[in-house]
């Protein structure tokens, strides 16, 4: 056996840790006036939910379970990068049936308008 075959199961995720780290599945929608992320998160309660906006940046973390991290916490976080156009002093999230989501308002320079037509 080689040693750079040995080093790799050295590294394995399971020598490393016990803890369970979860990707929630997400979705992202798109209309004139905002984006929304939604998160399937089944048994997260509000105070183990964290969303933050960092620059252009959304992270999306917490954990379900009881007891230690590694004896039935699950670790969950999800990264997005934000397009420019977000005001980042509305964004909101809302935590309702195992559902997280996410409004990030588009800012009023980006938005889609109706420009109008006179007549010269």
């Amino acid at each position: 056996m080689s040693k750079e075959i040995s080093k790799r199961e050295e590294h394995k995720p399971e020598a490393v840790s016990q803890e369970r780290w979860l990707k929630p599945p997400c979705d992202v929608f798109e209309n004139d006036n905002e984006w929304l992320i939604t998160a399937d998160l089944p048994g997260v309660a509000k105070d183990m939910l964290s969303v933050h906006l960092d620059k252009n940046e959304l992270t999306i973390e917490g954990r379900r379970g009881e007891g230690k991290w590694n004896q039935g916490f699950a670790g969950f976080q999800r990264t997005f990068t934000v397009p420019a156009g977000v005001d980042g002093e509305k964004v909101a999230a809302v935590l309702e049936g195992g559902v997280v989501s996410i409004h990030l308002p588009k800012s009023e320079a980006i938005k889609p308008r109706q420009i109008t037509v006179t007549a010269g």
